[in-house]
């Protein structure tokens, strides 16, 4: 197998796979308020519980 159809297989393998949690959560606190002191408690504390609660507490 060539490199290129590797490559292509490895890229086709991350496509296909679910989103990983932390990229989820991050993906969610984009989507936040950004205030002077930080991003919105409230909101971050939603994309927590959505993306990271069930998988890492």
């Amino acid at each position: 197998m060539t490199n290129s159809k590797i490559q292509n297989n490895h890229n086709n393998d991350i496509n296909n796979n679910k989103n990983n949690p932390v990229d989820e959560y991050l993906q969610c606190l984009s989507y936040c308020d950004i205030h002077p002191k930080g991003i919105d408690n409230d909101c971050e504390v939603i994309c927590i519980e959505r993306h990271l609660k069930t998988n890492y507490w």
